[in-house]
């Protein structure tokens, strides 16, 4: 090989090799995994566990997400939990029997929109994490009056968001079992004239402070014309809307840079206030000018939220599902049947609260705007009982 070849061949291997990562690299790395029929809440977790077929239930690949289509009756003991696994319940229910509903082990467990009822009342632990994350979005355990039992204060967190309850116990004796200290009081709820709305509630530990014009050490603020302001913090997980009385144009002081870089974000009106969403911990103030938009968004053609996969052959839903309300999560094409070949006649956006008519495997039916059709249940929460 001469000297003129040597190096196109050293070129050539790092090409393949780096093709190779690259290739590697894109593997994907979640699954939803739906469990209905033959595949069983705890099979689920196991195929998550061991990204390996069990029964009904697809191998998991990653950070897994189980998705519950009906009320489930678990008899056997949950697995471990020993990787990264949502349950999305749908608001639907589980009923276990006399074991602890899960024990977490070096693994990260979030339960969303589930009810976690004991077949017979509970005194004893409910769940055990010997190290690990567990997050609770509008999720109950219902029917029992132990607690958690955490093995490693050092290593295991807890996050709690909208909606919640474990047996009753408050949010400090909750907190107390990780040996963490509890968010503050709700400052936002007790702000004397601007509304602030968090998504996920106050109990999640969003915090609200007012501050004055001084607060605010930014000179374009200033030459823009000052109104109000109100500072915010903590967790903003899904957002908060927040609503000034007067009338102008809302701007945005960054926590995430020093010094806080400004900008002007998206503001409305809603009724008869200034408003504006809030994804980020900052400052948020009102200035001299007018909103981007008269009134709140109408969003014609947003990106809806992925819609179900196709399901087998409608089973319908009991009749209690008939007039429970339900909230969605994210904006959802607006079908004409249950069926993702189905014409859309419309798209419901994000927050909008509609009652149900009935529920066909996964999909709501719904009257939106005079109009009767069909919603994926993905992106759907129960409201109340239902």
């Amino acid at each position: 090989m001469d000297a003129l070849t040597k190096p196109i061949h050293r070129r050539v291997a790092l090409m393949i090799s780096l093709c190779i990562v690259f290739a590697a690299t894109m593997t994907v790395q979640a699954r939803d995994i739906h469990v209905r029929g033959d595949c069983s809440l705890r099979d689920a977790i196991r195929a998550a566990n061991f990204n390996t077929a069990i029964d009904g239930c697809p191998a998991g690949v990653g950070a897994d997400r189980v998705i519950l289509h009906e009320d489930r009756v678990e008899t056997k003991s949950m697995p471990l939990i020993e990787t990264d696994i949502t349950i999305e319940g749908n608001g639907r229910k589980v009923t276990i029997g006399d074991k602890p509903a899960f024990v977490i082990d070096d693994g990260t467990l979030r339960l969303r929109n589930l009810r976690i009822e004991y077949a017979a009342p509970r005194t004893d632990d409910i769940m055990t994490i010997i190290e690990g994350s567990l997050t609770l979005a509008n999720a109950w355990f219902q029917n029992c009056s132990g607690g958690i039992d955490v093995e490693d204060t050092d290593e295991s967190k807890i996050e709690l968001h909208g909606d919640w309850r474990i047996c009753q116990h408050s949010i400090e004796v909750v907190y107390k079992w990780f040996d963490y200290a509890p968010p503050g009081p709700p400052t936002c709820a007790a702000l004397p004239e601007v509304i602030v709305r968090p998504a996920w509630g106050f109990d999640s530990g969003i915090q609200c402070q007012d501050i004055d014009a001084a607060g605010i050490g930014n000179q374009t603020v200033y030459d823009t014309g000052y109104i109000d302001t109100v500072d915010v913090w903590g967790n903003l997980g899904g957002g908060a809307e927040v609503c000034f009385p007067q009338y102008g144009a809302v701007m945005f002081l960054d926590a995430a840079t020093a010094p806080r870089s400004l900008s002007t974000i998206e503001s409305y009106r809603s009724g008869g206030m200034t408003c504006a969403y809030l994804y980020r911990a900052g400052t948020v103030v009102l200035v001299q000018g007018q909103p981007t938009r008269p009134e709140a968004p109408v969003v014609s053609e947003p990106e809806p939220a992925p819609e179900p996969t196709p399901e087998p052959a409608p089973v319908m839903s009991e009749p209690s599902v008939n007039g429970c309300p339900i909230h969605t999560t994210g904006h959802i094409n607006f079908r004409a049947a249950p069926s993702l070949d189905a014409e859309r006649i419309g798209v419901v956006l994000r927050g909008t609260t509609v009652g149900a008519i009935s529920r066909i495997w996964g999909w709501y039916q719904i009257n939106f705007k005079g109009r009767t059709g069909w919603i994926g249940g993905r992106y759907v929460d129960n409201v109340g009982d239902c």
